[in-house]
């Protein structure tokens, strides 16, 4: 599978440190990596699709991060979809009002038709990339129906409604930026850990320090500003369990 690393906080902070525990983990996840900062909600994103151990240009780009208050970070593992650039996390789409979405993915999507529609569209081959298509072209459906921009509150109810579609029978841990809040989601036990403090939230698959860490809610979409969770949703308990020997997909890709 993949790693994910976010960050959200009310100030900006010293994360090199965690970048670059974060991105050891690569030797386990070596089809690439990508880092996503952020300016004035757009996102400003740098891949590679080699493990982020062999990069020659990650730690000169960690060397000279500027103190982040949100940032995006992966690490993959192939699954679905070859090793090429196009394939790389996270991704980035603007949606008809002009807001940039970026997001990450670790799972697989095993099940369901929704994606479907968009293997013909998207430039790489990843069920993750499919995932932002189809994000976005439901927020486009709605600010058509509004004629106007969405609100907070739409917003939060499109990727809601995304996630619980989306998560039956699959593996869907993500970190999605709508260009003011931070939305965050996992169905699999034990895979998406919070460190929070008054100021920030930081978010890994798995704990970067030996304690202070604790697993995100399960099956609920958690929405953070500025390092403060704002948004719990309702369980939809579409968890996601890993059988052994699950090498077959419910539909074709």
């Amino acid at each position: 599978m993949c790693e994910l690393f976010g960050f959200s906080s009310k100030n900006k902070t010293h994360l090199q440190p965690y970048l670059r525990e974060f991105f050891r983990h690569s030797v386990r996840h070596p089809n690439g990596w990508g880092l996503a900062t952020f300016e004035n909600g757009k996102a400003n994103v740098r891949t590679e699709m080699i493990s982020a151990e062999k990069s020659r240009i990650l730690p000169g780009i960690l060397q000279s991060l500027p103190d982040s208050s949100l940032l995006m970070a992966h690490i993959r593992r192939a699954t679905i979809g070859g090793v090429k650039p196009e394939n790389c996390h996270p991704f980035v789409r603007n949606d008809d009002s002009g807001r940039t979405w970026t997001l990450m993915h670790n799972g697989t999507i095993f099940s369901g038709s929704e994606l479907l529609p968009y293997i013909s569209r998207q430039v790489g081959d990843t069920d993750s990339e499919r995932i932002l298509l189809y994000l976005t072209d439901s927020v486009n459906r709605k600010i058509a129906d509004n004629n106007a921009p969405l609100s907070d509150t739409e917003r939060i109810a499109i990727v809601e409604g995304a996630v619980r579609e989306l998560s039956y029978r699959n593996k869907l841990n993500l970190l999605i930026y709508d260009g003011d809040r931070l939305y965050v989601h996992v169905n699999m036990r034990d895979t998406l850990f919070v460190r929070q403090d008054k100021e920030s939230a930081m978010f890994s698959t798995t704990p970067l320090e030996p304690s202070g860490w604790e697993p995100l809610p399960l099956n609920s979409l958690m929405v953070y500003e500025q390092g403060k969770a704002i948004y719990q949703g309702e369980n939809h308990h579409n968890e996601y369990l890993d059988v052994m020997g699950r090498i077959t997909l419910d539909y074709t890709l």
